[in-house]
């Protein structure tokens, strides 16, 4: 038997609604009543009546419940914990969480639908980034916020011990790639449209960005954490932005499946820890 399909079941059997089902798997409601179909003719009984607004389940479905729990718990227990988590996560948090046993970090995909898509496949099994989705297929739970800053070599020929408005808006910069809600970076953590830099590099990564602002005159821009962490052995000087920005918050992303998941919430449980104060 499709373990698809008993899984589907699950879903509707605990939400007692097909609706909801299809939110939380991430599928559409046409999918989730095509899969009760199929399961209902490889039973051959019917498995849920409708009640009121919503349905309820037949003895078939009870009885149908309490025999597939037990195999199906196993069943993902097996899957959590028969290798590493997977786990996309921002690079400048990574010198934080990179040394928990038990997760693979991987890259993430620039475009957040392809970050989504991945957590509804099972490719990775948690994402840890600064997105938020309205989508219920999905939790997101806030993991920890800093502040950003600026950074730049410190023979600089302009820029000594302070960085004002006027010297942030006169030097280049490098910049990421990444964009959320459609925003670079400075806008998506300002409440008010920020006035455009000299972009001179865009890169996807922090660390070569921050290896960039070692050998040229442009600047770049971190969390103040990984600022901290590299700025003396890559020779650099640390800075306020001089813009009104808000903190950087990433957040932990995983699929609803997994919200009562012993391994997982354990994993969840490790992450919080390694970067709690």
């Amino acid at each position: 038997m499709d373990l698809n399909l008993l899984s589907t079941f699950q879903s509707v059997y605990k939400l007692r609604s097909i609706t909801l089902a299809a939110e939380e798997l991430d599928l559409s409601q046409p999918a989730v009543s095509a899969a009760l179909k199929r399961l209902e003719k490889v039973t051959g009984r019917a498995l849920f009546v409708r009640e009121g607004r919503g349905i309820a389940p037949t003895g078939a479905a009870v009885a149908l419940a309490n025999k597939i729990e037990g195999p199906m718990s196993v069943l993902e227990t097996v899957e959590t914990q028969s290798e590493d988590f997977n786990v996309y996560c921002s690079e400048s948090l990574m010198h934080l969480v990179s040394s928990i046993d038990g997760l693979k970090f991987h890259e993430a995909p620039l475009n957040e639908e392809a970050i989504l898509d991945d957590l509804t496949s099972q490719k990775v099994d948690l994402v840890i980034d600064v997105l938020g989705t309205k989508r219920q297929a999905f939790v997101v739970e806030d993991l920890y916020s800093e502040p950003t800053v600026c950074l730049c070599r410190k023979d600089h020929p302009r820029v000594k011990e302070t960085m004002t408005y006027d010297d942030y808006y006169a030097e280049q910069h490098i910049a990421l790639k990444v964009r959320r809600g459609d925003l670079d970076t400075l806008n998506f953590l300002s409440n008010h449209p920020v006035k455009p830099r000299n972009i001179k590099v865009e890169t996807s990564s922090v660390s070569s960005m921050l290896m960039l602002a070692s050998t040229t005159d442009y600047v770049a821009s971190s969390t103040r954490s990984l600022a901290t962490h590299l700025a003396e052995r890559l020779n650099l000087n640390v800075f306020t932005i001089p813009l009104e920005l808000r903190p950087i918050t990433y957040r932990m992303i995983y699929h609803r499946r997994y919200l009562h998941d012993t391994a997982h919430k354990a994993m969840r449980e490790r992450l919080l820890a390694a970067v709690s104060p």
